[in-house]
């Protein structure tokens, strides 16, 4: 497998919300504050508009997309910022719990239509993808990976966001979460920013072969000595290299995969009992639940209120 295929592969999103808008003329603007723990993009299907960032402005073309990686305040604006109203302070239609509209000034001819999602990365692989991106990805139209494909995939989203289909959300955010994989995607496959030590690991031919199986066997009882043996290198060359290349050691980072992992597990409403700890590599509750409490900072019972995690 290549070594960004195994971190797409288990790439997972939960949708929090959608939000279809039509924007007329130039006079608007729409100030997005930072939600805790969430990832958040913008496609323009028609029309254009600036998004602002950090003292940083882009400008967006019908079907370019950007992705904010993290939780980051930001403007999306069609000439004057200034105009930027808050969110929640506009008049959205709700049209389900997770899809809303909006429409601002609808007699003037000058359309921009936007999709705008938000969205969490759960997976532990993921989350620590996103922690190696840049805050915002700008990825134009003519830069998409296998673009024709995506401006189709623009076309029907929006086909179904102008409409009260059945099943219209469910399209609309099962289409959206590829858009935004192909985004993730196509950055991590052509950038030429300097990855992070994580992702740069994970190209290792040793250490990726590693990582590859803690992430898809975390029930394994692994020590330094096998995961060694299982990559062609002794015991301290292993130790050596997955610590410098990753940051931090062979065990450290076990423990962590696993606690994240079932952290997942936990929100996915499954239930904390034997077969639920052998999964991530522990013989009783006792061991996991000390394990848990020591690395998380919390008890299992309290993942559900904690929004940082």
């Amino acid at each position: 497998m290549n070594p960004y295929g195994e971190v797409l592969h288990y790439l997972k999103l939960d949708s929090i919300y959608y939000s279809r808008s039509i924007l007329g003329g130039q006079d608007w603007g729409v100030e997005l504050s930072p939600l805790d723990n969430t990832s958040m993009f913008h496609i323009v299907a028609s029309g254009s508009c600036m998004v602002e960032m950090k003292g940083n402005t882009i400008h967006l073309e019908a079907g370019d997309l950007v992705f904010i990686s993290r939780a980051c305040g930001h403007k999306v604006f069609g000439a004057n910022n200034e105009k930027a109203i808050n969110m929640v302070d506009l008049p959205i239609n709700q049209v389900s719990e997770y899809y809303e509209t909006l429409e601002l000034n609808a007699e003037e001819d000058e359309k921009t239509t936007l999709l705008c999602g938000v969205v969490r990365i759960s997976h532990p692989a993921g989350k620590m993808l996103i922690n190696e991106m840049p805050d915002l990805i700008h990825i134009k139209q003519d830069h998409h990976l296998f673009s024709e494909m995506m401006a189709e995939i623009v076309r029907l989203v929006f086909k179904e966001a102008s409409g009260n289909f059945i099943g219209g959300e469910t399209v609309i955010t099962r289409l959206s979460d590829i858009l935004l994989i192909q985004a993730i995607r196509s950055w991590v496959v052509n950038t030429n920013e300097l990855h992070g030590k994580w992702i740069s690991a994970l190209a290792d031919e040793k250490i990726g072969k590693a990582l590859a199986l803690i992430h898809m066997h975390p029930e394994r009882v692994w020590t330094i000595e096998k995961l060694g043996a299982e990559v062609g290198l002794s015991r301290t060359a292993f130790a050596n290299r997955f610590k410098d290349m990753v940051g931090e050691s062979v065990l450290g980072y076990i423990t962590q995969w696993r606690m994240n992992l079932a952290v997942m597990k936990i929100r996915e409403g499954k239930r904390v009992d034997i077969d639920f700890v052998e999964s991530v590599g522990y013989k009783s509750e006792s061991a996991f639940r000390r394990t848990f409490k020591r690395t998380m900072g919390m008890n299992v019972t309290e993942v559900g209120s904690c929004s940082s995690l």
